[in-house]
């Protein structure tokens, strides 16, 4: 089993929602953690000042990079 590391950091929460999705798409297991008091904002406020954090698992992070590189 591969440990998870950090992808990307401090997104807000429609950033991590569409990375999250996109990475799924390629059967990328994710992580999502907020930081601080964020997911309890999030639940009441809809919104997550504190930034959210997303982990893939380590053996996946190349492929995750570059899925979410933008396209020229």
């Amino acid at each position: 089993m591969s440990h998870e590391k950090l992808l990307l950091s401090n997104l807000n929460t429609i950033e991590a929602e569409i990375i999250i999705a996109k990475l799924k798409s390629y059967g990328i297991p994710v992580f999502k953690k907020s930081k601080g008091s964020g997911e309890l904002m999030e639940i009441y406020t809809g919104t997550n000042m504190y930034g959210i954090d997303i982990y893939v698992p380590s053996d996946m992070v190349e492929l995750a990079e570059e899925l979410l590189k933008p396209e020229k």
